[in-house]
């Protein structure tokens, strides 16, 4: 039994290399060879048929998996029967043939024990044909023992070399299905386009943080960043910018923030970092969020092109018993009411935000009945000739009376209209309801006066807002000249594709434009003469300060000459004085509006709602 493990191992180790070595003469029974080679050929075609018959109903891989074992152990055998009859050994080339039987499991169709089993059979096979012949040609037991262990032998060799395989292919496999697993989590924990932590990942080590808390003389903070106007860099520089410009925004985070701190993506141009055991979390916190907004004052570089974005920022620290969702929403609340207040800041959660969150959260609810319940109503402020007084114009501003809440304030509820997605309807049904007002006023005493009605960028991006003015014009009978949509500069800057598109459809059905709140946004004045505008409407801010800033006094001079430059009529919103309207009529403003020509009211017939 040493002898033939020993034979075995030397087979294994050198390959068949060394023992390919052809002896003189025959074999030990040339005529037990040749039965052998003959019995096993017809036992094979037996079997393959058989094989044939029964693969037929289940597809055909795993009949040429059958017919590959098959045919490399009919191989392996015939090489043996050819040792029987030359005296040749098995040789790296045949063995290499029969070892073949060995990949068939990485079709997964069969197992190392399977084919173990298939290798003993055949083997069985072999050594009761050799009986069988021995005993019809009367062959010696010598000679019959030299053939049954050359038989043995050569499928003990193949076991070997095929379990050596299988361990290897186990191996690789298992290597392989580690790395895919690794890759699978890292995936599922972070942001495919910067590499950060993503939502998941950063809750699970929020709540960790914060479950660690009272076992820790520290306490965790949350910074939570969204950027301002980046809606703008994918309209105008396509998607392709905005990415590249996100993966920038991580690698800054990345080099600002402490080694041990988290950053996650969450999703579009939303940002978050966490910062543990800080010591003193509001102190630390803001640091870090200063260090950060410091960096966004640097220019950005997308295609060889510089931008500048900057970034809203609300830091909220964390209390016992908080949760990774609430800590986030605060923070969250926090960068929102950055937002509120101007963009490119800094706000620390006040627990105050909490009442009006929930106040907040009231409202939007009410919202969406409003206009079922008949809450919303329509007030005019007219816009009049700064020379003659004379009203050329009537805006119409939309209000809302609530039982619970009674008047609140469109700088409370337009934002929830937009931000739910409400806008676009009430925005379609302000412009029906004044056009029918306008139609009105115009048959009954005004002929001359126009109608302004503000849009949003809800409106402008609904891709049927322009054959909707066109239908709603019909239906009213209102002149297309008699409308003026006016559109805040801010929408103009972040929606400056959409926008113009609208914009131009609109100028071309006879409606003017109006650029409201002009001075409070970003647009330089090479892009104002490209924009499809018939009005500038100053900010009542530069207005307000007229006589008492001499410097905004130059800046609405300025306004004006370079508005009539490019063959825009200009309007003065909020003017409140007989000063300030005689400094405009100096500096040739064309209209006014503001509280010296009236206040917001419905029609005097009260169709339009319980007066302001």
């Amino acid at each position: 039994m040493a002898t033939k493990d020993a034979d075995v191992a030397r087979y294994v180790d050198a390959g068949g290399e060394d023992v390919a070595t052809p002896r003189a003469g025959h074999g030990p029974a040339p005529e037990l060879g040749s039965a052998l080679e003959q019995r096993v050929a017809e036992v094979c075609a037996r079997i393959l048929a058989e094989w044939g018959r029964v693969t037929a109903s289940v597809g055909s891989s795993l009949a040429e998996v059958a017919e590959g074992i098959e045919r490399s152990t009919l191989a392996g055998t015939l090489a043996l029967a050819e040792y029987l009859v030359s005296g040749e050994e098995i040789g790296q080339d045949r063995s290499e043939v029969w070892d073949q039987a060995g990949e068939a499991p990485l079709s997964g169709t069969i197992t190392l024990s399977g084919l173990t089993k298939l290798y003993l059979t055949w083997r069985d096979i072999c050594s009761e044909i050799l009986r069988e012949e021995a005993a019809r040609r009367d062959t010696g037991p010598e000679t019959l023992a030299v053939c049954m262990e050359a038989v043995h032998l050569g499928f003990d060799v193949s076991l070997v070399r095929m379990a050596k395989r299988f361990e290897a292919t186990r191996q690789a496999l298992e290597q392989r299905l580690a790395e895919h697993q690794a890759r699978l989590e890292h995936e599922a924990l972070h942001d495919p386009l910067t590499g950060l932590a993503n939502r998941a990942l950063l809750l699970d080590r929020i709540q960790h943080s914060v479950e660690s808390m009272s076992r820790q003389s520290g306490r965790p903070a949350v910074i939570f960043m969204d950027l301002d106007y980046f809606k703008s860099v994918n309209d105008a520089s396509g998607h392709s910018a905005g990415d590249q410009l996100l993966v920038q925004v991580a690698e800054r985070l990345m080099a600002v923030v402490r080694p041990n701190d988290t950053i996650a993506r969450l999703g579009g141009d939303e940002f978050v970092v966490l910062c543990e055991d800080l010591t003193d979390p509001r102190d630390e916190a803001l640091t870090v969020a200063q260090r950060i907004s410091e960096r966004f004052a640097e220019p950005f570089v997308l295609g060889g092109r510089e931008a500048f974005v900057a970034v809203s920022v609300g830091v909220a620290a964390a209390n016992l018993g908080d949760t990774a969702a609430k800590l986030l929403a605060r923070a969250d609340q926090a960068m929102y009411r950055a937002k509120q207040l101007g963009r490119g800041r800094i706000e620390f959660h006040d627990p105050s935000i909490d009442h009006q969150d929930t106040r907040r959260a009231e409202l939007a609810t009410a919202l969406h009945h409003a206009l079922d319940y008949h809450q919303l109503y329509v007030v005019y402020q007219p816009i009049c000739d700064v020379a003659t007084r004379r009203p050329l114009t009537r805006e119409a501003l939309v209000r809302w009376r609530h039982p619970k809440f009674g008047k609140v304030a469109p700088a409370e509820f337009v934002p929830l209209a937009e931000w739910s997605g409400l806008m676009t309807v009430i925005g379609r049904w302000v412009l029906e309801h004044a056009c029918r007002d306008c139609a009105e006023w115009r048959r009954a005493s005004d002929p001359t006066v126009g109608l302004a009605v503000n849009v949003s960028g809800r409106q402008l991006a609904n891709g049927s807002f322009a054959d909707d003015v066109e239908h709603v014009l019909k239906e009213t009978g209102v002149p297309p000249d008699a409308l003026t949509v006016e559109v805040t500069e801010s929408l103009l800057v972040s929606e400056r594709a959409r926008a113009r598109a609208a914009l131009e459809r609109i100028r071309a059905l006879g409606v003017r434009v109006a650029i409201d709140d002009f001075g409070t946004g970003y647009t330089s004045l090479s892009w104002l003469a490209q924009l499809p505008l018939d009005v500038v409407k100053v900010d009542r801010s530069f207005v307000s300060s007229l006589g008492l800033i001499e410097r905004h006094g130059a800046i609405v001079e300025a306004m004006i000459h370079l508005a009539h430059t490019l063959g825009f009529e200009v309007v003065a919103e909020g003017v409140e004085t007989e000063g300030q309207l005689a400094h405009l009529a100096r500096l040739g403003c064309d209209a006014a509006q503001g509280f010296l020509f009236g206040h917001p009211r419905p029609l005097p017939h009260g169709a339009a709602g319980p007066e302001v």
